[in-house]
Parts: structure tokens; sequence; C-alpha cells
């Protein structure tokens, strides 16, 4: 089986989308939770390819992935904030940040100037409207006191006949807007194909779990050290054309 690089089949949007959702403008209560220079740890706790190339598949996405360690701690530093504009009337207009990613025991740096690590937080039903996350296929949204974000799930065949299904999870902290979770998994007969989790970090957290600890489990470990998890925002692309779909990834 070989998956190849295709990165219009999933792209992961967030509220950023290169299509942009428009609405009437209108105010919000949107705010940054974090500061420029704040300081976030992250840890990649699963990194499993069933195929080396298939890191190539993933870094199209998440290319710091490649210089990311299982079980090593990483510092997340907040280096810049979009002002916020009192109006926005479409998603090409929501604030960005950026931030850099290091090693933390020796500041190597893995990533700099990465997006979507830290979102803009206090008006949810407006960036619900924003994203239009429920009126995508394949999408669970999740809004609660302390959690925003969705699980999007979605198949494509391979050049075998198999069938390759891919969850990705992109999940935020309603308290601050940072990234508290991400998972990408592909599988195919209950074989995993790629699973990569990274987390937020926090005192208590596993560094490394296995991959028979399914996502409630982790998440169950992760509350018992800290409250407020997780929360996600997947854009699901490239699914209502799945002929170019088995033609690039099959084979």
């Amino acid at each position: 089986m070989k998956l190849k690089v295709l990165s219009v089949v999933l792209a992961l949007v967030l509220i950023y989308s290169s299509i942009p959702l428009t609405a009437e403008a209108q105010s919000h209560s949107l705010e940054w939770g974090v500061d420029v220079d704040e300081e976030f740890t992250y840890v990649m706790q699963r990194a499993y390819f069933a195929d080396p190339s298939y890191v190539q598949v993933v870094s199209v996405d998440l290319p710091f992935v490649s210089n990311m360690t299982v079980g090593e701690k990483y510092t997340l530093k907040v280096t810049e904030l979009d002002e916020i504009p009192t109006l926005i009337n479409e998603s090409s207009q929501m604030p960005k940040s950026t931030c850099d990613l290091e090693r933390t025991n020796d500041s190597l740096l893995v990533g700099t100037e990465l997006l979507n690590f830290v979102i803009p937080i206090g008006d949810w039903e407006f960036i619900n409207q924003m994203t239009n996350l429920t009126g995508l296929e394949g999408i669970s949204l999740v809004d609660t006191a302390e959690e925003w974000g969705s699980t999007g799930v979605g198949s494509f065949l391979v050049g075998d006949g198999s069938v390759v299904t891919i969850t990705i999870d992109l999940r935020f902290e309603k308290e601050n807007g940072t990234l508290n979770y991400l998972r990408h998994r592909y599988s195919t007969l209950g074989t995993d194909l790629i699973d990569i989790i990274i987390v937020n970090w926090h005192p208590g957290m596993p560094t490394v779990v296995e991959g028979s600890l399914q996502t409630p489990t982790i998440l169950i470990i992760s509350i018992a050290a800290v409250v407020c998890f997780i929360v996600s925002i997947v854009v699901y692309l490239g699914y209502r054309s799945k002929k170019p779909v088995v033609q690039k990834l099959g084979e």
C-alpha cells in the first residue's frame, strides 16, 4: 500500500479558510487569551508510521512533526498576535497568531511562524458562524463549557482497493485559546497506518502513550492532572471530488 502526498485531500484550515465564509458585518466579543512572549509546553505522545515514507503525508499539513521526537518536551512561544478588528464579515478577516516551537532542553528551533496553535476566545457563537463546521460532511462539532472544536472523519481508496479512514482531532482550550490536543490517524481494516498525537503538556500527564491507549483514555489521564482541555476545528476538503483522490493517493 502506498500513500502519496496530497495536501488538498486533508487541509487544516481552522478558522482561516482559504475559501472565505462571508456574513453580514457584525460586532463580536473576541479577544486574545494569551500574550506575546507567553510560553507553553508541548509533547508528541505518539508518532507511528507503518512505512517511513508516510511521514511525508503528515508533513504536508504539519511540517514540524518530522523534527519532533516522541516523549520529548517542546516550548511554544507566542511571537505575534494580530489586532482584532471591531467588525468582521468573513473568515479571512479573523485575527491570526504566530508562534515558534523549540526543543525545551537545548532551545533548538523545530518550527517558526506557526499558525493556528492559538486562536481568539470569548465569542464561540461567532466563531461557529465563521467556521460553519456543522455544514461540513464528516465533521462533529464540540462546544462545551471548557472546550470548543471538532472531530473530522473521512475515507478514500488506494490503488490496491483498500479503504483508508482518516480521523483528525484538533482541540483548543476555551480558557486561553491554546491548542491542547492534536491527533492525525490513518487506518485500514482496524490497523493503524499513521497515528500522530501532540498535546499541550502539564505535570502529571504522560509524555508517551501506546497505540492501544485510545483517545478517551488519554483525555481521562489529562483531565486527572489538569482541568479544561481540548477542542478542535478541522475542515476536511476534497471529498466532493473523490475521483482525484483515488487517482492521486492510490496506486
